[in-house]
């Protein structure tokens, strides 16, 4: 009788046991939050080589260089000591985006608490352009600006490259002897690329702010609005900085690309853009399309030498900006942040539909075989696909909700529900891995064994595989605001499809989410090798900063000071049938790239932005998701 009550007494400690124990999901999820928490600068510190600068309340962020290949050269590239500490606002962004999401819209652990918000918003409001002449503008920058006691101007420039850029050559020594210390192989090749980088680092120290930095903080304000229950001193502490949203809507017009326009500041745009895009110009001649830069040429010619220009003093179009753009202002008038539905006029309500249109447009037509030119700043494109996706699910939680929206809200849900809920979906059946359960975009997928055998080290896997089952959860759910549970959209007719991609996706997170190195690529030069330089395509458009025409065909690409202050572009639509005779021809006697070959190209190697905690933030909010599905 004992042994039998000791054998009951087991079983009832086994069953109270299993019952308090964290489910395999709790657990991967609890890891995560650690890490993106230890990720978070707590102690700031400055530059004093090999240490880095970093900024209190921002999250890690790393620059690194795209080597590849055999694994001499990939460790170039994932090296745990060979990158630079980068403080920017972006990742620091949409790693708290994803962080509070996860409790909007998921079942998770608190993530974040008030004090660590509250560091991080701090941080990011550091990052207004400080040249505004009127206040509390939410105009924001990539990096912090410092001022200029000689130009009398306000500077975005990256801290660290900038310490270790500016004396190089004299750097270098202690750079190889950290290296050599640390057991750094193929050392002189990495400084080579340094070298070879230099100009390239320095174009981005005066680069002006950007609408993608400062639609992803339009979109952080509605989301500490809702939530100002949980943390309500931080939407005050936004408002403080950022309640201008005429002004705003202002700029946003001011710089959009309009090609029917007879304005130059308004219809010339990178001849990059217009090689990938053009038939989208010419099938929408009045569109109104959100651009990356708040600059246009007429400033440019006033500002660049005073340290603030666009890369190549002009314009662009990237498509993951406008995903960033559209997601903001779908944000702004659903959630009626301050008086931004005021100011929602017929021109800023042409942007939302054509910045849509495009977004949809570029999907369908696989970026026209040019991803490099479309996404020129921002390579990942599973990241680009969330991007877009966040406007899906918000359009759709508003309409199921009945909230009043402009009609051209219901326009745009149309396009993004058709392409996001077939497109998407074949986009992600094509490129799924053999495993059927994981996605690569690009970092490691050709590296090799010492025998020359590809070995995909799949650096970027786990945040691609987190993105796509974020967008599928986006596209095909909804937020029920009764329960707080996400439920499927259920006539659509591949709905146990997507359930079954889902389901394999998260099981293979819980099983992989720390096995591989957490890297992405949300961030890039737009030069990535010698193809991507603007000059090489058809442009109408060719002078210098003081307004004086040139011909390419008799220009000295060696001569770096006319190379900077030089302006090449598109203005207007040129007939398709003499555009395709500039193609064949030379563009300072070279012919114009037509074709792309990736991203990992021999000698074409290029810096990029990766940031671990953003990975890991994602990979959270995927599984926060797939936590509170209903059924």
């Amino acid at each position: 009788m004992i042994s039998l009550h000791k054998v009951f007494y087991l079983f009832l400690c086994i069953c109270i046991y299993y019952t308090n124990a964290s489910s395999p999901i709790e657990q991967v999820m609890e890891k995560l939050i650690k890490h993106i928490s230890e990720d978070q600068v707590l102690k700031p510190a400055e530059f004093k080589f090999p240490q880095w600068e970093k900024k209190l309340g921002l999250y890690r962020s790393e620059i690194r260089i795209n080597f590849f290949g055999e694994p001499l050269q990939a460790d170039l590239r994932k090296n745990k000591y060979v990158y630079v500490f980068d403080n920017n606002m972006f990742a620091t962004g949409w790693i708290l985006t994803a962080l509070l999401e996860a409790n909007m819209y998921g079942r998770a652990p608190k993530v974040i608490d008030t004090e660590h918000l509250s560091l991080a918003i701090d941080a990011i409001e550091t990052f207004h352009d400080h040249n505004q002449n009127e206040s509390s503008v939410p105009l924001m920058t990539f990096w912090s600006q410092i001022y200029n006691q000689t130009t009398k101007t306000w500077q975005s420039t990256p801290d660290n490259l900038r310490f270790l850029l500016m004396d190089f050559d004299n750097s270098l020594k202690l750079i190889e002897d950290i290296l050599k210390f640390l057991g750094i192989k193929n050392i002189a090749q990495l400084i080579d690329k340094l070298r070879a980088n230099v100009a390239a680092f320095e174009d981005v120290f005066q680069i002006p702010p950007d609408f993608d930095d400062t639609y992803l903080n339009i979109g952080l304000g509605a989301q500490l609005k809702l939530l100002q229950d949980k943390y309500p001193s931080v939407y005050q502490r936004w408002l403080e900085t950022n309640s201008n949203m005429k002004k705003l809507i202002d700029l946003t017009l001011r710089y959009a690309y309009r090609p029917s326009s007879e304005d130059l500041d308004l219809n010339t745009i990178d001849p990059r853009t217009y090689f990938w895009m053009r038939d989208f110009v010419r099938d929408n001649p009045q569109a109104i399309i959100a651009t990356t830069w708040a600059q246009n040429i007429t400033e440019v010619r006033t500002v660049a030498h005073r340290g603030i220009r666009m890369p190549f003093n002009l314009n662009n179009v990237d498509v993951t900006v406008g995903a960033n753009v559209l997601y903001g202002i779908t944000t702004a008038i659903i959630y009626d942040l301050v008086d931004f539905k005021d100011y929602f006029n017929q021109d800023m309500q042409t942007l939302y539909l054509s910045t849509a249109s495009l977004i949809a447009w570029s999907i369908k037509n696989s970026m026209k075989n040019r991803p490099d030119l479309a996404q020129v700043y921002y390579p990942s494109h599973y990241n680009f696909l969330w991007y877009g996706s966040r406007s899906l699910f918000l359009l759709e939680l508003a309409r199921r909700q009945g909230k009043t929206i402009p009609d051209i809200f219901n326009r745009v849900y149309s396009i993004l529900a058709d392409v996001y809920r077939n497109d998407v979906v074949k986009f992600f059946q094509d490129h799924v891995r053999s495993d059927k359960s994981s996605y690569d975009d690009f970092l490691g997928t050709n590296d090799t064994n010492i025998f020359g055998k590809l070995e995909p080290t799949g650096e970027d896997r786990i945040f691609s595989t987190a993105q796509t089952v974020n967008v599928l959860i986006a596209s095909f759910t909804y937020l029920d605001t009764n329960t707080g549970k996400l439920k499927w959209i259920m006539n659509e007719q591949q709905i146990d499809t997507i359930k079954i991609m889902i389901n394999k996706s998260i099981s293979w997170l819980l099983d992989n989410a720390f096995k591989y190195q957490p890297f992405n690529c949300f961030f890039s030069g737009s030069v990535k090798g010698l193809n991507q330089l603007p000059f090489w395509y058809p442009a109408n458009i060719y002078q210098y900063l003081n307004g004086t025409t040139f011909d390419p065909d008799h220009f000295d690409m060696n001569n770096q000071a006319l190379l900077v202050d030089s302006i090449v572009g598109v203005s207007g639509y040129i007939d398709e049938t003499i555009y395709e005779r500039m193609i064949s021809e030379k563009h300072f006697n070279r012919s114009t790239p037509t074709t792309f070959s990736g991203y990992n190209v021999p000698g074409a190697e290029f810096p990029f932005w990766s940031s671990q905690p953003y990975t890991h933030a994602v990979t959270l909010l995927a599984l926060a998701q797939y936590n509170n599905l209903d059924g």
